[in-house]
């Protein structure tokens, strides 16, 4: 993700100031868990009530994530430090910054953008039962990565939208090995994503790759229901 200009010094001051923390919290992991789980799937919809400029429902889903991310800082205070959880930790909260102000813009693709990094934030914070399980939520910001980038300008972010795609292909290579390995009857949905990452790869026009981006999401949905 591309930071504009007047976003870096919020970022920076915010990642001064915060006191750092971690996430293992062996005491309280499955409570760690929902809390995550609540801000991860707030911030998802919040890019959906951008999408739709929806300013009420995306000052709502704001207020939850903050109250979600005051529970999670006050019960991680007083734990082991981790370098890699605290930085994510610390970018939850300059991306909120950036949250407040792209709303209070109605800049709404910048909310919607900034809410999916927010959201590819608690992802990295978050510890996953399994690699799977991790890499279809990993493949799902991808997706919207890939949908908010072509919606903000395809020639812009060409050089992103590479990258992204080069992600999504090495992610749906271990999901898919996964899911042969677990059962063969998975066979067909490992064929569909196969013809759906052949489509990602081409070059197309921003309509079309905007189209390609919402079935991959949509693809995304049918990995989840695999137990």
């Amino acid at each position: 993700m591309l930071i504009q200009y007047r976003y870096i010094p919020l970022i920076l001051g915010c990642m001064i100031l915060l006191p750092i923390f971690t996430a293992d919290a062996n005491e309280h992991p499955t409570e760690f868990r929902t809390i995550l789980s609540n801000m991860e799937n707030s911030a998802e919809g919040m890019v959906d009530t951008a999408l739709a400029k929806d300013t009420a429902s995306s000052q709502k889903l704001y207020k939850k994530i903050q109250q979600n991310m005051s529970r999670l800082h006050r019960g991680l205070a007083g734990q082991p430090f981790d370098e890699r959880r605290s930085r994510e930790l610390l970018m939850t909260y300059s991306w909120m910054r950036v949250i407040a102000i792209d709303i209070k813009q109605s800049a709404w693709v910048g909310t919607a953008i900034a809410a999916n990094q927010l959201s590819a934030s608690i992802l990295r914070f978050t510890n996953y039962p399994t690699l799977r399980q991790r890499d279809t939520a990993w493949m799902d910001y991808l997706g919207r990565e890939l949908l908010l980038l072509n919606l903000e300008g395809a020639n812009t972010n060409a050089q992103l939208l590479n990258a992204r795609r080069i992600d999504v292909v090495e992610t749906w290579a271990r999901i898919k090995k996964a899911l042969i390995g677990k059962d063969f009857a998975n066979k067909p949905l490992v064929m569909k994503g196969d013809r759906l990452i052949r489509l990602l790869q081409k070059n197309h026009d921003p309509k079309t790759s905007i189209a390609t981006a919402r079935k991959l999401l949509a693809f995304v949905d049918e990995i989840e229901k695999i137990k």
